[in-house]
């Protein structure tokens, strides 16, 4: 089990909340299960890449509490620029 705030468990977190908001859509839901095995693998950093990727292709609105989760994740793995560099911030909702 990794801790609570480790950039898996964030990453975790992050993309349960989302798969849940989704469920019944194809696409964003069999990217999301990708995703997850990256994270379930030991995987964080390429799990960022990939969730990053997802939000921005399905155009997935995220909580702003998943947003803050993602920034803390990429700033522990020093990736900053998967979330940059895809604009995931343009996504936030309250």
């Amino acid at each position: 089990m990794q801790p609570a705030d480790s950039p898996d468990a964030l990453l975790h977190a992050t993309t349960e909340g989302i798969a849940r908001r989704v469920t019944g859509e194809k696409g964003p839901a069999t990217a999301l299960r990708s995703v997850r095995e990256l994270i379930d693998n030991d995987e964080a950093e390429l799990a960022l890449d990939d969730l990053a990727r997802v939000i921005e292709y399905f155009r997935i609105l995220i909580l702003r509490v998943e947003y803050d989760q993602l920034v803390t994740a990429a700033t522990l793995l020093n990736s900053m620029d998967s979330l940059l560099e895809t604009g995931v911030e343009r996504l936030v909702t309250a």
